[in-house]
């Protein structure tokens, strides 16, 4: 059911009881009921609703970074960037929208006519609990802008948050219908991809569940867009500032205790800088200080659920047995609440458990004998998401770029989303594109009118 459970110290805040089918029914219709007057609702008045939303976000920015805090364990300065940047996003695909989905005209083979984008329906939404709003807004705001109505699975450990996000929406004015929050199991899934009111799904989580969501949407031919995570690699090619790379590391690696989607989770140094780095990896990570994700010096906070501190010493303790050579770090903390020490590990090799993703504050280094062996090890993987190549030369970035199977590729820069560009996936971290004129698309019919 869902729950919060503060990760700073591990009490129980608050439950809630699933709701029943017949109440699941009961949104569903709504939702489908709303669809049909607001795909009517004017271009302008969607466009208020959300600078609204965005404007009360920013007014309660500290009570909802709060929630962040307290429910997943996230340090209150990144909730408040969590809710800056959700806010921002929505202000930015408020203001650009209309473009994006404007009709095409076309005059070509003795045929005139116009491609319009037309809103599908009721469009059914998971997601994770690592960043409570982005994660949310992200494509609801574009899916509703869009003329779509949203039916919402938020994580169950953020159910708090999750109830939030479905307020500020009826505090900026909207309709009843357009977004509502579903407490439910991962079982309702099926029944809510199969039911003919609901048009496609869009999740962004673990791979295992992807593949669940995708499976059924392709049962029920219903479209779906798969954002699944990844093990990306943050590689090292050459560097003029070792000090610089290793800080530039340490933040990829441990931003949100190291539970994002897109963060540095495997470090590929080539032979010449391999040993340097290494060393100056773990002496970073265990300067770091870590306690109260309240307080305003911590810098490492709790992971977000007990059973990922279990995970991390299996994952750790197979590569030990392996050959794997622990740097610093290993084990859960004496203290309350899920604290896991930084963990440095070097001398990984491809087969070790770090070919799965180290959902935490874990750093796993392989050695690279050159570019093109960085290259091979990168791709070494069933994911592909972001990556980070580190180079004084923009001509050797832009070549391991093009060879990287990934979704995206930053120069010298950890990777993060932006409204404007589109995010998303190849291999098992997912397919389909959310955020920019792209996504705002992904359910929407494009239909060819012909004069």
């Amino acid at each position: 059911m869902p729950k919060t459970i503060n990760p700073a110290n591990g009490e129980v805040l608050e439950s809630y009881e699933y709701i029943s089918r017949n109440e699941l029914e009961e949104k569903i219709t709504r939702a489908h009921t709303t669809f049909r007057s607001w795909r009517e609702t004017p271009f302008l008045e969607r466009k208020r609703l959300f600078k609204r939303l965005a404007e009360i976000m920013l007014e309660q920015k500290e009570e909802l970074a709060k929630l962040d805090t307290i429910e997943m364990g996230m340090l209150f300065s990144g909730a408040l960037g969590d809710v800056s940047k959700t806010a921002a996003g929505i202000n930015y695909v408020a203001d650009h929208f209309e473009e994006w989905i404007a009709p095409i005209e076309f005059d070509e083979g003795g045929l005139r006519g116009k491609r319009v984008f037309e809103p599908m329906g009721v469009v059914y939404t998971v997601s994770p609990w690592n960043f409570p709003y982005n994660q949310v807004f992200r494509n609801a705001a574009p899916n509703i802008l869009a003329g779509n109505v949203v039916l919402s699975k938020h994580a169950s450990n953020v159910p708090q948050c999750a109830r939030k996000i479905e307020e500020l929406f009826m505090l900026a004015g909207f309709p009843v219908g357009v977004y509502q929050n579903l407490e439910i199991s991962a079982g309702e899934s099926e029944y809510i991809i199969a039911h003919p009111l609901v048009r496609g799904t869009n999740i962004t989580g673990g791979d295992r569940a992807g593949r669940t969501i995708g499976a059924l949407a392709g049962q029920n031919l219903k479209l779906s867009i798969l954002e699944l995570g990844g093990n990306d690699p943050f590689i090292v090619i050459d560097t003029d500032d070792i000090d610089a790379t290793v800080k530039l590391a340490t933040t990829g690696r441990l931003s949100s205790c190291g539970q994002k989607c897109n963060s540095s989770k495997r470090m590929i140094v080539v032979a010449e800088y391999y040993d340097e780095f290494c060393e100056k990896l773990a002496a970073s990570f265990k300067s770091l200080k870590i306690g109260d994700p309240f307080e305003d010096t911590t810098e490492v906070g709790p992971l977000a659920k007990e059973e990922g501190i279990s995970d991390l010493e299996t994952m750790i303790s197979k590569a030990v047995d392996a050959g794997a050579t622990l740097l610093t770090g290993g084990k859960r903390l004496d203290m309350p609440g899920y604290y896991f020490e930084p963990t440095v590990v070097k001398d990984v090799l491809p087969g070790m458990s770090f070919d799965e993703e180290p959902f935490g504050p874990v750093a796993p280094v392989l050695k690279a004998k050159d570019k093109a062996h960085a290259i091979e090890l990168a791709n070494n993987s069933r994911f592909g998401l972001t990556a980070c190549v580190v180079t004084t030369k923009r001509e050797v970035f832009e070549e391991v770029a093009t060879k990287l199977e990934t979704g995206n590729a930053f120069w010298n820069k950890i990777p993060t989303s932006y409204p404007f560009l589109p995010y998303g996936g190849v291999k098992d971290s997912g397919y389909g594109k959310e955020l920019g004129e792209r996504g705002i698309k992904n359910f929407m019919n494009e239909k060819v009118v012909v004069y």
